[in-house]
């Protein structure tokens, strides 16, 4: 169950996104007042697809999986978010729902932030606005590679450049516990079950990764590279 708290002020938080260093002490202290702070339980529905977007959402800490539900239980997961990211930007403007649902991964902390206040302040504050539309267009960006490698890339170049997106973007690290099932994996990859376990097989015949349990880790980097450019 979702249980509403409140730990250190905006101010004092060490762990800011870029955007919200661009404000004066004083929007700080707005965005405060106007912000609800949530810890949720691994397995815990965050938002829902559909549903009305009142909050913009920061992860404070944790790790979460967007994604976009199909028919006959058949999702998409477009994003693997750690902490230090904002949900929800896309429904600042036109369509005033959630695109996507998210789902915390681990126990996960989050600040929600009145839509209407951040909306203001991106009119109020001009570099906090720039800063709002550069996380914007990083988020398009990834979103298309994300469509190239899905719709273009084979299926050992798409878990290849999986692998090292994990390894460099969301855990900074060649060795990481991966809390993601293996159909999740396969959401996330847009493949069958059974062909990313072939895959998977195969990486670890190759000695290209390692895997136990939930432990994944990179052994050969610049093949996986390799197999991803050339996927």
């Amino acid at each position: 169950m979702a249980i509403p708290k409140k730990t250190n002020s905006c101010k004092a938080c060490t762990n800011k996104s870029s955007c919200f260093r661009k404000l004066t002490e004083e929007q700080l202290e707005l965005i405060d007042k106007n912000r609800l702070e949530v810890s949720y339980k691994k397995g815990e529905t965050i938002l829902k697809q559909g549903s009305f977007a009142s909050s913009i959402l920061y992860l404070k800490k944790g790790l979460l999986k967007l994604y976009i539900e199909g028919k006959n239980d058949k999702n998409l997961i477009i994003s693997i978010i750690p902490e230090g990211n904002l949900i929800g930007l896309p429904s600042l403007y036109g369509d005033p729902i959630y695109h996507y649902s998210a789902m915390a991964y681990e126990d996960s902390t989050i600040c929600l932030i009145d839509i209407d206040m951040f909306r203001q302040l991106s009119q109020d504050n001009a570099q906090f606005s720039s800063e709002v539309i550069k996380i914007l267009n990083e988020l398009t960006i990834h979103s298309f590679d994300r469509f190239f490698a899905i719709s273009q890339k084979n299926i050992p170049g798409r878990f290849a450049d999986l692998m090292i997106c994990l390894s460099k973007s969301i855990f900074k690290s060649e060795k990481f516990n991966l809390p993601l099932s293996r159909k999740e994996l396969a959401e996330l990859t847009s493949m069958s079950i059974e062909s990313l376990s072939r895959v998977i097989k195969d990486f670890n015949d190759e000695k290209l990764i390692r895997i136990e349990g939930k432990e994944f880790e990179i052994l050969d980097l610049k093949k996986l590279q390799q197999i991803s450019e050339n996927g």
